[in-house]
C-alpha cells in the first residue's frame, strides 16, 4: 500500500510541477512574470553618415574643340600642347588668302548648329510634355510640332538613345546634346567676331592645350578648361543612392587636406569610351554581367583645386549618400522582426516592463541600424531573444546601469560648480 501511494504522490507531484511549468512558461502564458536581462543600453542621439567611397581623377569641368576644315587655311601654329592660353590668345595664325574660304565655312557651320539647336529643343520640349508620369514608354525622336498660327514644323533628330529606351533615357540625350551645341556655337561665333585685319585662330576661353590635330582634316585643338573636377563612375546598383547636390570629401597628392565638395552631375547615360574612363577602370577594376552599366559621376569642390595639381592625378572620393542628425541608432543584431524599412526593438519603460516597439530605419552603417523614429534619445534598449516571443510586456530586472563621467564635459567646467553640487547634496 505504502509503495503505491508514493508512486501516485510521486506522480501528482512531477504532474503538478509539468502543469505548472507549463502555464508559466508556454509561449501563450499570461502569467504575469519578471525576466532577468543581461544585456541593455541606453540610447543616445548623434549623426551618422553612411557613405560611398570611390576611386577618382582629376578633369577638366569642360573640354573645347576648336576645328579647321582646311588645312591650307593654317599659316603657323603658334601653341603647343601644355601651353596656357586666355580667352581671345591667338593659337595659329590664319593663311589671309584662305581666310575667305575658312570664314564662309565657320559661317556655314554656325547656321547649321543654330538650325539644329532649334530642333533638338523642339525635341526635347515635345518629349517632356508627351512624357507619361511612370510611362515606361519610349521616347519618339522623329515628330511633328504645331505652332499657334497652326504651322506644322518636321523635327527629326538623330539622337544615339535604344529605340527601347524610357522618355528619361532620350531627355537626358536631348539635353547633353543641346550643351554640346551650344558649346560649339559659342567656338564657331567666337572665330567670326575675330578682326579681319590680322586673321588667326583664337582660344574662346581660358585654358590649358590639351592636344593639337596637326596631321588629318579637319585640323583642331582641344583646350581645357582650368576649372577642375573630380570624375568617377558608379555601377547599376550604386546609382539610385547617388543624386545631384549630395555632399562628398575629395582628396588628392597635393592637398594639404580633404576638401569638401558636391556631386554636380550624375549621368543617366552609360559612360562613353574615354581616358578618363580607361583610367578609373585601371584604378578600380569591376567584374559585372551588364559591361555598360557604369555612369559618369562629377564633383565640384567647394574651393578651388590647386594649379600645381595636373589632370589627370588619381584622387579618392566618398560621396555622402545618407545623412542622419541628431539619429537613434542601435546594433544590428538588436533589431529584429525586419521587414524592408520596418522593424522591432525591446525598450524597458518607466514601469519596469520590457516592451515591443515598432522601429522605422533609416539605413545601415558600421554594423548599426539607424532609426529614423521609434526610439527617444536617453531610451533605455535591451539586447533579450527570449523577450521577443511575449505576447504581453513582462517586467524586467537588469544589471545596475552604470554611466561613465563625460571626461570633455568634466575639462569645461569650473571648479566652483563641484562645489555647488557636493554643498547641494549636504
Amino acid at each position: 500500500m505504502n509503495k503505491f501511494f508514493f508512486v501516485g504522490l510521486s506522480i501528482s507531484v512531477t504532474a503538478f510541477i509539468a502543469a505548472n511549468f507549463i502555464l508559466l512558461f508556454d509561449e501563450k502564458s499570461v502569467i504575469p512574470k519578471t525576466v532577468y536581462i543581461g544585456e541593455t543600453d541606453r540610447a543616445y542621439a548623434h549623426t551618422y553618415l553612411e557613405k560611398l567611397p570611390k576611386e577618382a581623377v582629376i578633369a577638366p569641368n569642360k573640354s573645347t574643340q576648336i576645328y579647321v576644315q582646311d588645312r591650307e587655311a593654317i599659316d603657323q601654329w603658334l601653341v603647343k600642347e601644355g601651353d596656357e592660353v586666355q580667352a581671345g590668345s591667338e593659337l595659329a595664325s590664319l593663311n589671309e588668302a584662305e581666310t575667305e574660304e575658312q570664314r564662309a565655312l565657320w559661317e556655314a557651320e554656325r547656321d547649321a548648329l543654330q538650325a539644329e539647336l532649334a530642333e533638338v529643343e523642339l525635341s526635347l520640349s515635345n518629349l517632356v510634355l508627351e512624357r507619361p508620369i511612370g510611362s515606361t514608354d519610349t521616347g519618339a525622336y522623329n515628330d511633328s510640332i504645331t505652332d499657334a498660327n497652326g504651322n506644322s514644323t518636321d523635327v527629326n533628330i538623330n539622337i544615339d538613345v535604344p529605340q527601347d529606351a524610357p522618355y528619361a533615357a532620350a531627355i537626358a540625350a536631348a539635353e547633353q546634346r543641346v550643351a554640346a551645341i551650344g558649346s560649339q556655337l559659342a567656338v564657331v561665333e567666337a572665330q567670326l567676331n575675330q578682326s579681319l585685319a590680322s586673321p588667326a585662330l583664337i582660344s574662346p576661353e581660358e585654358g590649358v592645350v590639351a592636344s593639337i590635330n596637326r596631321d588629318s582634316e579637319p585640323m583642331s585643338i582641344e583646350i581645357y578648361s582650368n576649372d577642375k573636377v573630380f570624375v568617377t563612375y558608379i555601377l547599376e546598383d550604386e546609382w539610385p543612392d547617388v543624386t545631384v547636390q549630395d555632399r562628398a570629401m575629395v582628396h588628392v597628392k597635393g592637398m594639404e587636406q580633404a576638401a569638401s565638395g558636391m556631386v554636380m552631375s550624375v549621368s543617366k547615360l552609360p559612360a562613353t569610351d574615354s581616358k578618363w574612363l580607361e583610367a578609373y577602370n585601371a584604378l578600380d577594376p569591376v567584374d559585372q554581367k551588364n559591361p555598360i552599366a557604369i555612369y559618369e559621376v562629377q564633383i565640384a569642390a567647394d574651393s578651388t583645386v590647386d594649379s600645381i595639381i595636373p589632370f589627370g592625378a588619381t584622387a579618392n572620393a566618398e560621396i555622402i549618400t545618407n545623412e542622419a542628425i541628431d539619429a537613434v541608432a542601435l546594433p544590428e543584431p538588436w533589431v529584429f522582426n525586419q521587414a524592408g524599412n520596418t522593424a522591432s526593438v525591446i525598450q524597458l519603460q518607466t514601469d519596469g516592463r520590457a516592451a515591443t516597439i515598432p522601429v522605422t530605419i533609416n539605413f545601415d552603417v558600421d554594423g548599426k541600424a539607424v532609426l529614423a523614429e521609434g526610439i527617444a534619445p536617453g531610451t533605455i534598449v535591451a539586447n533579450e531573444k527570449s523577450l521577443r516571443h511575449y505576447r504581453t510586456a513582462p517586467k524586467a530586472f537588469v544589471p545596475f546601469l552604470s554611466e561613465q563621467p563625460n571626461y570633455e564635459l568634466a575639462k569645461t567646467t569650473n571648479w566652483r560648480k563641484y562645489v555647488e553640487y557636493l554643498l547641494a547634496r549636504q
